[in-house]
């Protein structure tokens, strides 16, 4: 299994725990038989909800793209060190924004963000330029 792939199979991973982390927090902050029911009637989420909610939004976001150029790389052949890094940045970051986005960092979450864009945008430039 090339790095791309292990890089997409941990970023799915780091899917799985958030997803586990967020379903985990409505029987503690809203009870097990709110939570368990049918929920029409809505109940106000904690700020941590709140932070948890985008956090899985954006890091499913973020995802779907990587997994996009992983799959493209894969199937055209495509390994370099540039999509090697590319995918090893972007694993990294989304487990350090997730964390420091649960925190309540401010600045650093936006960096660290960025650097995981980054890690993607170097895989695009490796599948782009092969399809040229």
């Amino acid at each position: 299994m090339t790095i791309e792939l292990q890089a997409l199979v941990w970023a799915c991973v780091t899917l799985i725990v958030l997803l586990g982390v967020q379903g985990a927090l409505v029987p503690i902050n809203q009870g097990f038989a709110w939570g368990l029911g049918s929920r029409d009637e809505p109940r106000d989420m904690t700020a941590f909800q709140g932070r948890m909610r985008r956090i899985v939004a954006n890091h499913i976001e973020g995802l779907v793209v990587f997994a996009g150029l992983v799959l493209a790389a894969h199937l055209a052949g495509i390994s370099s060190s540039t999509t090697q890094i590319g995918a090893i940045l972007f694993v990294l970051a989304r487990v350090l924004f997730a964390v420091t986005y649960m925190a309540g960092v401010p600045v650093v979450r936006s960096v660290i963000w960025g650097v995981g864009t980054f890690g993607i945008l170097m895989i695009a430039v490796d599948v782009i330029a092969a399809s040229i």
